[in-house]
């Protein structure tokens, strides 16, 4: 059953977290159902460009269906519906892991008033294997975080001599550890919960824009950006026109504001 996007009288925050986790618990028992060599089979390319797994497929069937009164720009479909509300999904983030039954693959849902990042007022990561949830309402600039249902804010941590997610590891920036763990969404609530410092992704991509799509991150960073982080490209450019498109791109640095600031200086 769908849910009209433009009911004003339900409090959206409760509204919407509901949805959300109607789509992850669909998901989760649906591609349970199904073998890992089932759901690595590819199946077609998607709309961006890359392979389909079977996998990415189911999630995004069923992710779609729930949200169709909405406007879905989504990995595999491109942009479906014509809602008042846009909504970047990626119904599978993580793929490789999925499919390898790693415990760290997500759900992520952005829901916008327009198709700019400055207008998103709520989002929506969870780990699909340990229910595990992140979700955030407010506006780009104030809003609040939460991890299960407690309030999260990011580190504290000043010294770039820290704790980074880095795509990729390059020792001459002598972070204290590095980690890749293969879903960007959940990556980044993990520096909105302060288990990390920072996330950074320096990679440009083909043309110079960088690789991380707005459907891999939007959610990610608004989560991010209400427990206190701040968020920008490599060259500390703020993200709040960056459009929920199909052919937008990001590099990022993600850190609370005097990391952040010696890590522009340091990456940029």
């Amino acid at each position: 059953m769908s849910v009209d996007a433009d009911i004003e009288d339900i409090p959206e925050g409760e509204h919407l977290l509901k949805l959300c986790r109607s789509i992850r618990d669909s998901i989760f028992e649906s591609i349970s159902r199904f073998s890992e060599v089932e759901l690595g089979k590819s199946i077609g390319i998607g709309k961006d460009g890359t392979p389909t797994k079977k996998v990415d497929s189911i999630a995004e069937k069923i992710a779609i269906e729930k949200l169709r009164n909405f406007r879905v720009v989504s990995e595999e479909s491109g942009v479906v519906g014509e809602g008042n509300i846009f909504v970047a999904l990626d119904p599978i983030d993580g793929t490789f892991n999925a499919v390898r039954r790693i415990p760290f693959y997500s759900v992520s849902l952005c829901f916008s008033r327009s198709d700019r990042l400055k207008d998103v007022f709520f989002a929506y990561v969870s780990n699909l294997e340990t229910k595990t949830e992140y979700y955030a309402g407010g506006n780009w600039n104030k809003g609040t975080a939460f991890k299960n249902g407690s309030r999260i804010s990011v580190s504290s941590a000043e010294d770039v001599t820290c704790n980074a997610i880095f795509y990729y590891p390059d020792r001459r920036y002598n972070f204290k550890r590095i980690r890749i763990f293969g879903s960007a969404s959940l990556e980044l609530c993990l520096v909105a919960d302060g288990s990390f410092d920072c996330f950074v992704d320096i990679r440009k991509g083909e043309k110079g824009n960088g690789m991380l799509r707005v459907y891999d991150v939007s959610a990610g960073l608004f989560i991010a950006k209400c427990a206190g982080a701040e968020v920008s490209d490599i060259q500390g450019n703020v993200l709040d026109n960056k459009k929920i498109s199909m052919d937008e791109r990001f590099t990022l640095i993600v850190a609370n504001a005097k990391l952040h600031n010696k890590l522009i200086k340091l990456l940029g």
